[in-house]
């Protein structure tokens, strides 16, 4: 047996989570996270009972992992557009621009977000799961953060932890409005967004 044998029950694992996590996103959208059975997401991506429950023991796991994915792609996204901003004549705006684009309003997204907050409010365990996952974020986000201030020669008044938990609950806000409201919110959410940042800037170095 040669090591390409072996690796294929890997990749095919693989594929099938993959698979799964896509037939979650759409079914956790449309059914919504509390309605959506594990039959239903199972049907959905053209998997039997056993195929996801040799990747998952339960929805709550399959969310998790379906919002390190989603996340995932996006932080690295950010990473890569937060790079040069010193290039740049406005070095914020510039910032706000691409964090923009990566973290798009996205209404079926936003929608999964929504449902499994609700279904957290009410349910320990799947609390923890925001929590950790916020926390995991957070961090990231103030690295990446803290590396572009220093790239561009920023200071900001407060710690970038802070800075990032005001620009998510903002966000976070923006994505629930998307959600029922008519027009676009793009233009008012850039603005709202910029006005934070350029708020947050000091002209001496943050106190430690």
């Amino acid at each position: 047996m040669t090591a390409t044998d072996l690796d294929r029950p890997k990749r095919r694992r693989e594929v099938t989570v993959e698979l799964l996590l896509d037939a979650a996103l759409e079914t956790f959208a449309e059914q919504g996270f509390a309605a959506a059975s594990v039959e239903d997401i199972c049907r959905r991506g053209g998997f039997s009972r056993g195929a996801f429950y040799s990747s998952f023991r339960t929805k709550d796991e399959l969310f998790e992992a379906l919002m390190t994915r989603e996340v995932d792609r996006d932080l690295t996204r950010v990473a890569e557009l937060l790079t040069g901003l010193a290039d740049e004549p406005d070095p914020l705006a510039a910032a706000v621009d691409r964090v923009l684009g990566a973290f798009r309003c996205d209404r079926t997204w936003a929608l999964v977000v929504s449902e499994y907050t609700l279904h957290a409010a009410r349910n320990p365990e799947a609390a923890e799961v925001l929590r950790r996952h916020d926390d995991q974020v957070g961090s990231r986000l103030a690295e990446l953060v803290d590396r572009m201030a220093a790239e561009a020669g920023l200071a900001f008044a407060l710690p970038a932890a802070d800075l990032i938990g005001a620009a998510t609950a903002l966000l976070t806000g923006f994505n629930a409005m998307s959600l029922t409201a008519h027009g676009d919110l793009e233009p008012l959410r850039r603005t709202a967004l910029l006005s934070l940042v350029r708020g947050a800037v000091s002209t001496a170095p943050p106190t430690p």
